[in-house]
């Protein structure tokens, strides 16, 4: 069997797009060695997942640079018909414009475009509302990262309630590693690209708040991330640098490894996650594992995830009430009740589902 396999994901380093991907490869690939994987991407593939590029595994990267748009409307349907690929698994949220000949399967997120298209890049918002629609329709089977976004799907094509399954992301502990970041005593955690979507400002500017009335709180505030688009994409960014802030308590650590990461979640006193819309939520598994409460905001898809026993639900735009959870975080015992389930929310489970519809 051949199956192609959009790995563009794996092009920008660690995201949730590629760890979703990445995490399920590794399980996927030496579990059916007799089948030959076709990866294909308009970019290289980050060197961070070049352990991916196994012996079943034939790698179609473009060696010029492609729009994404063009490339998979364009250049990767008539690669998929060269290669003779019998199933396809899209993993970027779009299938090519023209329905493809073979059975097709697609990862979404969220129907951003449709519920919250304030918090796209522009061009991401037109490329989506043009082939989400035709990707939708296309699809043979959806696999949605929460009830959120089958529930959305359903709602706005519910024609296609039928071919949506719930595929949760999985987590796994990060091991124990000799400590790559001196990270203070006493920390909050956030973790995000900086951009629009993810109101990280927000928590910023209430952070403030709570140090300006409580200078002696020994808590500083941790941001893990990149550095995005828009006005959280600049103007953050460049007040991140500052040394005002950084005298504050608020640091940004850019591009960290899964090291880094990894010992940030276990050493944090508590993880805040201020996004004003999300396709699932991956940093809170990576948080809630590490048996640390959570502050989130108040969407639906985060009440698929946390707990009313030990964490907060907050409005995404209400400062004041972010400023309040981090004087509650600041005081509360760190550890969850009730405890996390590693055993539901694990990749072998993802694994699975998605092995289930492809191998089936």
């Amino acid at each position: 069997m051949k199956i192609g396999i959009d790995v563009r994901p794996l092009a920008y380093g660690i995201t949730g797009n590629s760890r979703y991907l990445a995490e399920v490869l590794e399980l996927l690939l030496p579990k059916h060695p007799n089948v030959e994987f076709y990866f294909y991407s308009n970019k290289s593939i980050h060197p961070v997942f070049s352990h991916l590029v196994q012996e079943n595994v034939k790698l179609r990267i473009e060696t010029r640079p492609i729009p994404g748009p063009i490339y998979l409307n364009f250049v990767l349907p008539r690669k998929l018909k060269n290669d003779k690929i019998e199933k396809f698994w899209a993993t970027l949220q779009m299938l090519p414009f023209f329905k493809l000949k073979i059975p097709s399967y697609v990862n979404y997120h969220d129907l951003n475009f449709i519920s919250a298209p304030d918090t796209m890049a522009r061009s991401n918002f037109f490329q989506h509302k043009l082939l989400s629609p035709k990707t939708i329709k296309n699809a043979d089977v959806i696999f949605c990262l929460s009830k959120n976004t089958k529930n959305e799907i359903s709602h706005f094509f519910p024609e296609a309630s039928n071919k949506c399954l719930v595929v949760y992301p999985g987590v796994k502990q990060s091991k124990p590693v000799k400590k790559n970041f001196l990270f203070p005593k006493h920390f909050f955690l956030t973790v995000g690209t900086l951009e629009p979507r993810k109101n990280i400002k927000r928590l910023v500017d209430a952070y403030k708040i709570f140090k300006t009335e409580n200078p002696k709180d020994p808590h500083d505030l941790y941001i893990l991330g990149r550095k995005g688009w828009g006005e959280e994409g600049e103007s953050l960014y460049q007040s991140l640098m500052e040394e005002e802030n950084k005298n504050l308590g608020i640091h940004f650590l850019e591009n960290p490894n899964d090291d880094i990461l990894g010992q940030a979640f276990k050493e944090c006193k508590a993880f805040f996650f201020p996004s004003h819309h999300e396709g699932f939520g991956l940093p809170l598994l990576e948080a809630m594992i590490e048996n640390k409460r959570c502050a989130a905001s108040d969407i639906p898809v985060f009440k698929e995830i946390l707990s009313e026993r030990c964490d907060l639900f907050i409005s995404s735009q209400n400062t004041e009430q972010w400023t309040n959870a981090f004087r509650t975080m600041a005081k509360v015992r760190p550890n969850r009740l009730p405890k996390f389930d590693n055993k539901f929310w694990s990749w072998q489970t993802t694994m699975k589902q998605i092995e289930g519809v492809i191998f089936g």
